[in-house]
């Protein structure tokens, strides 16, 4: 229960931090030029966005095991990979901690120069890992999040939850990237560890990927500019759902896609708020 606990209160953490970064950058999105310039679509209720973000997951994914089966031994392409991710997406936590005191510009700049020694430190600090993972995802999430309206984003995790069923049991590419991350240590998981309770046994461990701490801030970001209230929801359905998903996973020992638990139980949460009336 150790390592549900430790897991569930990483998940739990980089959702608040978020909705936190969310409802900053949302705040300053019309009136920062660095903010605007976070958002990657035209029109972010266009039901198109959906298609758009399945393809760029599915050219990443692409990238990703060209990488993992034919320049495994570059270790370098990896760190450089790591270290652009943290770095800019980071900045826009930093950036939004820097807000509650400081202007646009000094807060953009400081920004910067913070998010690249973050970075940087990762690669002497092994153990900065998890942290890193978890502002690299209240980033990549808050991008995501201010990029899409609801429907089109429901839509979106509705694929993305399939095609993350499917390179689980199907094409299985995603545990073959998943076993690699594990190896190399990086980023890209945030892990819970456990010592042995008895004289022999192994380390306990259970990885969770960013991609699925992402998932959820996305759609609670997005929840926010239609009502507070829904992105409580959405937040409350996600961690129900997370907490379930690591109890069958540890019990049962075995891989498991995360996300089409998660996204139902975002759904589920999004639609009870709303017959309940609360938005």
């Amino acid at each position: 229960m150790r390592l549900i606990a430790t897991m569930l209160g990483m998940f739990i953490l980089a959702q608040i931090l978020g909705v936190f970064v969310g409802s900053m950058i949302i705040k300053d999105l019309t009136a920062n030029p660095y903010v605007s310039g976070l958002v990657v679509t035209t029109d972010a209720n266009d039901l198109g966005n959906a298609a758009f973000f399945i393809g760029y997951i599915l050219f990443g994914a692409v990238f990703m095991i060209i990488l993992i089966r034919y320049f495994k031994s570059l270790g370098i392409i990896f760190q450089l990979m790591e270290f652009v991710l943290i770095s800019t997406s980071s900045s826009i936590v930093f950036y939004a901690f820097l807000r509650l005191f400081l202007s646009y510009a000094e807060s953009t700049i400081i920004a910067i120069i913070i998010a690249l020694a973050f970075s940087g430190s990762r690669l002497f600090f092994p153990q900065m890992k998890n942290a890193a993972a978890i502002f690299a995802t209240a980033g990549v999430g808050t991008i995501f999040g201010i990029s899409m309206g609801i429907l089109p984003l429901l839509i979106f995790l509705i694929l993305l939850s399939v095609y993350d069923f499917l390179s689980v049991f199907a094409t299985k590419h995603m545990v073959e990237m998943a076993e690699f991350i594990v190896k190399k240590d990086m980023a890209f998981t945030v892990t819970a560890r456990a010592p042995p309770t008895k004289p022999g046994e192994k380390e306990q461990r259970i990885d969770l990927g960013t991609g699925d701490m992402i998932a959820p801030i996305m759609m609670e970001v997005s929840a926010l500019t239609f009502s507070p209230m829904a992105s409580l929801c959405v937040f409350i359905g996600a961690v129900v759902s997370m907490g379930l998903f690591l109890t069958l996973v540890f019990r049962k020992k075995m891989v498991l896609p995360a996300l089409p638990p998660i996204v139902l139980g975002m759904i589920v949460g999004l639609l009870a708020g709303f017959l309940l009336g609360l938005y």
